[in-house]
């Protein structure tokens, strides 16, 4: 079982400050992607500690950057509320107006059932009376601790992981709440003044009580404080109602290709059809020099196959019957104009057909020059 962590936290935060996303120069942004590297010793482009990862930004920046471990990085200053400690606190009618939270399946120290809880990470913070942020990641035990020097788990090194974080206006988060409700989020710790939203009050609530169960696949709209247009979805536990990819795929009227952690087991192959495919990768390059496999890869994401479609999604599930059986969900930007993409130099596990006979997945890479990764 990997990390699914769910944190609400009062903020102390003044008038000086936002609850926005924020990018390695303290700039406030609409919206981020990272795409963390795994760590990598003894290849011929070089070695990797790890930190390293690939950002792209609402404003149309796309670089490789270092240290995601660091205080003053992407994730330290979006993250800088969270570290005001609460406990010295002087209560205010401004610290009434903020809300934190975190959420995952196996938070630092202890972890939640299985059977119970969806697989899934993230954390949420919002200003009642201005924006919030919603952060979804694959990364386990983050944030490791309240601290802007120790937030980052060296367990997290290891293998290549994903970021997205949106900032959404106070009225989105009754849609975000509702989810977090759909995909059964562990409440690790959390702290929600009582003027909230009740959909975000109610998250913690399934801690005493069953959990919600859906009858099918959850589709929510969003749009971001800049108007930029997401999709939410939120799977059930079952594993006949197919895996959240393919869920995805049939959403969006287009094949994707998917990238999941490739240590699960029994790892699904990809799923083959004259309507709708899932393509799984089989290598991940990004650029001109960095290459590695899914065992490497803990990330969890989708791009649409149609270059037309204009969909990434940045997701909580693997593709495993395992996985089918637990709830999870996915974020998927829409984006008809892309700012700088990172390009992805992928192998495929690719469908095919022989003779007429039935779709199946075959073992063989398909070199394809050039996936829109966001």
């Amino acid at each position: 079982m990997w990390s699914f962590l769910l944190v609400f936290g009062l903020l102390c935060w003044g008038s000086h400050g936002s609850v926005t996303c924020k990018n390695d120069l303290n700039v406030e942004v609409d919206w981020y992607i990272l795409y963390k590297m795994p760590r990598m010793d003894h290849i011929s482009s070089g070695s990797t500690t790890g930190t390293e990862y690939f950002y792209i930004d609402s404003s149309g920046r796309n670089e490789e950057l270092s240290n995601i471990n660091s205080p003053n990085g992407v994730l330290g200053n979006t993250l800088r509320p969270l570290f005001r400690p609460i406990r010295n606190m002087v209560p205010s009618a401004l610290h009434i107006h903020f809300l934190q939270s975190t959420y995952i399946d196996q938070p630092p120290g202890c972890g939640a059932d299985p059977k119970r809880f969806g697989h899934s990470k993230g954390l949420v913070m919002v200003d009642r009376t201005g924006t919030g942020v919603w952060i979804l990641h694959s990364t386990p035990r983050f944030p490791f601790r309240r601290d802007q020097n120790n937030f980052w788990p060296n367990s997290g090194n290891k293998h290549a992981q994903t970021f997205i974080c949106v900032t959404f206006n106070y009225n989105q988060f009754t849609t975000i709440g509702t989810h977090l409700q759909y995909i059964n989020a562990f409440p690790f710790e959390h702290y929600i003044p009582d003027n909230f939203h009740e959909e975000l009050k109610n998250v913690v609530k399934w801690t005493e009580g069953s959990p919600y169960i859906s009858d099918k696949v959850e589709v929510s709209l969003l749009t971001s404080n800049r108007n930029q247009g997401f999709k939410v979805f939120a799977k059930q536990a079952n594993e006949d109602e197919e895996d959240l990819y393919l869920s995805i795929a049939k959403d969006i009227r287009s094949d994707v290709y998917a990238q999941t952690w490739g240590c699960q087991p029994k790892r699904s192959l990809s799923y083959c059809s004259t309507d709708i495919s899932v393509i799984n990768v089989e290598d991940i390059a990004v650029g001109n020099r960095w290459t590695w496999k899914p065992k490497l890869d803990h990330s969890k994401w989708c791009v649409a196959k149609d270059q037309n479609t204009h969909w990434t999604c940045i997701a909580d599930m693997n593709r495993a019957v395992s996985q089918y059986e637990r709830f999870g969900g996915a974020l998927c930007i829409h984006l008809e104009k892309t700012p700088k993409d990172i390009n992805l130099l992928s192998k495929l596990s690719e469908c095919f057909r022989h003779f007429g006979a039935k779709w199946k997945p075959k073992w063989k890479y398909k070199n394809v020059q050039k996936v829109n990764f966001a």
